[in-house]
């Protein structure tokens, strides 16, 4: 098996770059042409007058956009970028508002399923290309038979640059039903292919388990929703079974905020305790405990700066009732819970609600969990991945590290 591409890629789910739509004062340009544009305010109603001015704003901005903006502008797209520039002006990063499409694509995610053309990628190693990290299966990819460290060159006509990020990174989150023409090249960049894709909802296995040698189990979490912590029991049984008397919980890749599966989670390790709560608006203090645990089994958790979420109070509990050893990075500081709050046109809010408090009380938000034993991924482990598109696992320094550990 090999190590599945987790480093910059977030959760292993690509995402796209979204601009925030912030509405800019338009003081830069004035009637004396600044910039090489003459625009007359005198014609823009209501402009000058301070009570008429917050009632008209938008026409005002429209006016000059209209005058001065030498591309083309879509009302549409604009009246979008208001939206998110006011849920924006909240001031926390993870409070957002999501048109219809990635409101979709949210809720999709939410129940462990993917939407997408099925590529996991990251960046090749001249920014010239992508490089293809993971194929989800049965997803349009896979059917048109991309694998595992093919290259990407170009998407719709846009070249894969990192100067054409932004719009490169819109092409691969497109949710919509139109194909999207990818120009591949096989890693040995030997063959060339055109293909289209179209986007489509595929259920993912958010679980991989190997057995190492040393009778060492090995299970990479990518995600964490309801009925995960059951299917998670099953691989950890399997292991046991085949001889398995350790175990290497690989999180680096897994974000969740899910506050009952990451209690579920906890459960399987750690009994009878308070792991977490969280705290509400209202100042009030949710706890979420454990009955008997079901695993007595040595036990490390590996984290990135990936690992995000209420799932961060995992490694935290590990820690705090010393039932293993967490190796790796920082994670990443974001224990919050949110919900979902759709809109009569299909989109909606993503808004926080509370801040995840680890067992001894302490806020994860911003500070995240520093490991027990510190590794950083090597640049040798990053080539690997951007030049063949995937780690394997007797490379990794951090699952090597963790071995070590447990010997």
């Amino acid at each position: 098996m090999e190590k599945r591409g987790w480093m910059g890629v977030g959760a292993g789910i690509l995402v796209g770059v979204i601009s925030v739509g912030t509405l800019y004062g338009i003081s830069h340009l004035n009637s004396n042409g600044q910039g090489g544009v003459i625009v007359d305010f005198q014609k823009v109603p209501g402009l000058l007058n301070k009570s008429a001015y917050n009632q008209t704003k938008a026409k005002a901005l429209s006016e000059v956009i209209r005058t001065a903006y030498i591309g083309e502008s879509n009302n549409e797209d604009m009246i979008e970028g208001i939206y998110k520039g006011y849920v924006y002006g909240v001031g926390d990063g993870y409070t957002t508002y999501l048109d219809a499409d990635n409101f979709s694509k949210e809720e999709t995610e939410e129940q462990g399923n993917y939407i997408g053309t099925g590529i996991r990628f990251t960046w090749g190693i001249t920014n010239q290309h992508l490089v293809v990290t993971d194929v989800v299966p049965n997803s349009p990819a896979d059917q048109a038979g991309i694998v595992v460290g093919d290259k990407i060159f170009e998407i719709d006509g846009i070249k894969a640059m990192g100067s054409n990020d932004t719009k490169i990174y819109e092409k691969l989150a497109y949710t919509g039903n139109n194909p999207v023409e990818y120009v591949f090249m096989n890693n040995e960049e030997t063959e060339t292919k055109m293909v289209q894709l179209v986007v489509d909802v595929v259920e993912v296995n958010l679980i991989d388990s190997k057995l190492l040698k040393d009778h060492i189990g090995y299970i990479e979490l990518s995600g964490l929703v309801e009925d995960t912590p059951n299917l998670l029991k099953q691989s950890i049984d399997q292991l046991l079974s085949d001889g398995a008397t350790q175990l290497i919980l690989d999180l680096r890749s897994a974000s969740s905020s899910n506050c009952e599966a990451v209690q579920a989670l906890t459960n399987l390790f750690i009994g009878n305790e308070e792991v977490f709560s969280v705290k509400n608006k209202d100042g009030s203090v949710t706890p979420y405990s454990t009955t008997e645990a079901l695993y007595d089994i040595p036990l490390v958790v590996l984290t990135s700066t990936f690992t995000e979420g209420v799932i961060e109070a995992f490694p935290a509990a590990v820690q705090a009732f010393d039932r293993g050893l967490v190796v790796g990075d920082k994670t990443a500081g974001n224990g919050t819970t949110h919900i979902r709050v759709p809109l009569e046109d299909g989109s909606g809010l993503s808004i926080t609600t509370g801040i995840v408090l680890d067992a001894t009380g302490n806020q994860i938000m911003d500070e995240g969990i520093t490991p027990d034993v510190a590794q950083k991924t090597t640049t040798d482990n990053t080539l690997e991945l951007v030049t063949t598109g995937m780690l394997k696992l007797e490379n990794d320094v951090v699952v090597q590290k963790a071995i070590e550990v447990l010997k």
